[in-house]
């Protein structure tokens, strides 16, 4: 494992969809380079923050109450 790869994965590893292996190469590699290591950090820091100051909006019930009307009549047709 290299820098390069490390940076292209990185988004990957931090959401949890790396297959095992790659996951531990660059683990591995983490644990050795600090300025990717470092980078890491920082992804998770950027993370955090978008997460906590995004909005949250709420669906209106009016909206709730159409979807599961209209997927109650799609999996009833299916049958």
């Amino acid at each position: 494992m290299n820098c390069e790869v490390t940076r292209r994965w990185l988004d990957a590893y931090l959401d949890g969809e790396l297959e095992l292996t790659q996951q531990l190469d660059l683990e591995a590699h983490l644990s050795t380079c600090s300025t990717c290591k470092n980078a890491g950090e920082e992804a998770v820091k950027f993370d955090s923050l978008v997460r906590v100051n995004m909005p949250v909006y709420k669906a209106p019930p009016e909206l709730k109450a159409r979807i599961q009307a209209l997927l109650g009549k799609e999996s009833g047709s299916q049958l």
